[in-house]
């Protein structure tokens, strides 16, 4: 029975690592279905692209606008808020008013009760009365009775009304600035809410900006080469082949895997797209690591800073090797640039001197490395849309590959 209930426990947790797995481990290769052929076809990406930033920069303006609306109604909502205390100000005011009036009043609501108390047949209304020093104050003692007898109730409900009216205003004022209060807040989290969006719409025309360039910079290549617009790509321009790959530094450690993994600066559980190399101080040369071509070319984008994509065709295989983070492009690189892997292409950033971390551009990066990555297919060519180049990654430091060692190893030779 011991033996069978180890036996369950083991199936189980056999079963419950099966079904985890796939969520951590990298998306299985799909053939991407080539989108530029020719170079018509990369022509129409590249308009594809601008119609797309075009999108991306219209909603950053329109949530820009909702951004603006909501600030206006915090100004007024503030604006009311201040108005609205001034009133109560002015009603405490006017209470403090009404109560020294009745407070002056006092002696003649007295007298009022001495000729009530003479309505009455009370005594106290003829002391009142015969203690005039005159005759004029005599008659004016009697008149001032008579009439204050008369408005005696009005008098007072008056005040009362008055002094009760003035702190129901100031009851509603203080729960109209208790709700002003909880709509500022609202609007508040609404713009913090719309200020990511407008980071993200932004971030988005910056990525298409850079494909624009990067594609427009292949389309003038293969149009300075004689292209066709109906000829194929890949035998307009052909790439020298190679036998393998070699390391793209000549010393480093891994410190980032390829895979699933929390963004250091994004703070979001995403898919590392590459391998990052440290281990080297920025301005370390950066090699391609086989021969190729140039195929693409970013500049300062805010996440990934300087890039480079080169394409290989090893052993009959079409690759995309991308270098990310690089604190200089080698000078004179250009889209077509046939290489091999002696070839400086830039070198090491990510640092100080790159990095938003330290005032730089690129929020992508915490410290000096570089980012290499792997994908089949040439990026900008056989296929344009990232989505394709991310369903074509693949991890640049398996054996097969570059041959990085394991995360913390150090290497100290470009071969192995």
């Amino acid at each position: 029975m011991r033996k069978k209930r180890i036996f369950k426990t083991i199936l189980g947790v056999s079963l419950l690592v099966l079904m985890t797995v796939p969520i951590f481990t990298r998306p299985s290769y799909v053939e991407a279905v080539s989108n530029a052929n020719t170079l018509g076809e990369l022509k129409k990406e590249l308009a594809n692209y601008k119609a797309q930033r075009e999108k991306a920069l219209s909603n950053k303006n329109q949530t820009q606008s909702q951004i603006n609306a909501s600030r206006n109604s915090i100004a007024v909502a503030k604006t009311e808020i201040d108005n609205n205390r001034k009133k109560i100000e002015d009603s405490k005011k006017e209470i403090e008013k009404l109560d020294k009036e009745i407070e002056e009043t006092d002696q003649k609501i007295k007298d009022l009760m001495v000729a009530k108390q003479l309505s009455e047949g009370d005594n106290h209304y003829l002391e009142y009365i015969f203690g005039a020093t005159s005759i004029s104050d005599f008659i004016i003692r009697t008149s001032m009775s008579e009439q204050l007898a008369s408005y005696n109730d009005d008098l007072i409900t008056s005040f009362e009304e008055k002094i009760e009216e003035n702190k129901q205003l100031q009851a509603d004022l203080a729960k109209r600035e208790k709700d002003l209060d909880k709509q500022i807040l609202d609007l508040e989290a609404a713009i913090d809410s719309l200020g990511n969006k407008v980071d993200a719409f932004s971030e988005e025309a910056l990525k298409f900006e850079d494909e624009i360039k990067s594609t427009q910079e292949l389309v003038n290549f293969y149009t300075k080469q004689g292209c066709k617009d109906n000829e194929a790509l890949t035998t307009c321009v052909k790439v020298v082949s190679d036998t393998g790959f070699a390391r793209p530094l000549k010393k480093g450690v891994r410190t980032s895997n390829y895979g699933y993994r929390w963004h250091p600066t994004q703070g979001v559980y995403k898919l590392h797209n590459g391998v990052d190399i440290g281990g080297n101080a920025e301005g370390t040369p950066v090699y391609s690591i086989a021969k190729g071509m140039v195929g693409k070319i970013i500049r300062k984008s805010s996440c990934g800073g300087n890039m480079v994509y080169i394409y290989h065709t090893v052993n009959g295989v079409q690759y995309t090797s991308t270098y990310m983070h690089l604190l200089h492009i080698k000078d004179g690189l250009k889209v077509g640039d046939m290489v091999d892997s002696t070839t400086q292409i830039g070198t090491v950033g990510g640092g100080a001197s790159t990095s938003s971390r330290y005032g730089g551009y690129d929020t992508c990066t915490t410290g000096a490395h570089l980012h290499l990555s792997l994908a089949k297919g040439w990026y900008g060519k056989t296929y344009v849309s990232y989505s394709s180049w991310i369903a074509n990654l693949l991890d640049p430091g398996l054996k097969q590959y570059v041959n990085i060692p394991g995360y913390g190893k150090y290497f100290y030779s470009r071969t192995w």
